[in-house]
């Protein structure tokens, strides 16, 4: 009887473990194009930050932005402009992970937020093509 239970009880548990899966799986439909908003799909609430709301930003808050680095100021700092305005941003060279980007180039950086009002700024951890 009791190696019955102990067969029983083994089947069990294995059966949990074959039905579980993950990766990626062929076959499924993308969500509509309007529905893709900074790279996160299907949601309209995960939408790029505008410059403009990074001002009042809440500090370490992480942050995404798509718009232009206009020109290098100093060091690792440049300014970013979008449709709202323009920010300083913190860029080391390695987050540009050996792509080369100009004026002309729309990008989408992302980072921590740090300062408020004029003194605020992103520190960059992330510069995508969008």
């Amino acid at each position: 009887m009791h190696k019955a239970a102990w067969v029983a009880l083994m089947l069990s548990l294995s059966f949990g473990a074959h039905a579980e899966k993950g990766g990626f799986e062929p076959g499924k439909t993308p969500p509509p194009q309007n529905k893709e908003d900074a790279g996160y799909k299907g949601s309209e609430d995960t939408a790029e930050t505008p410059v403009t709301l990074i001002k009042d930003f809440r500090q370490g808050g992480y942050s995404t932005l798509e718009g232009y680095i206009t020109h290098k100021i100093k060091g690792d700092t440049y300014q970013f402009r979008d449709s709202s305005g323009t920010v300083n941003i913190d860029a080391p060279l390695t987050t540009f992970k050996g792509k080369t980007f100009n004026a002309e180039d729309k990008v989408r950086v992302s980072g921590k937020v740090f300062g408020k009002g004029e003194n605020a700024h992103l520190k960059v951890s992330r510069i995508d093509e969008p």
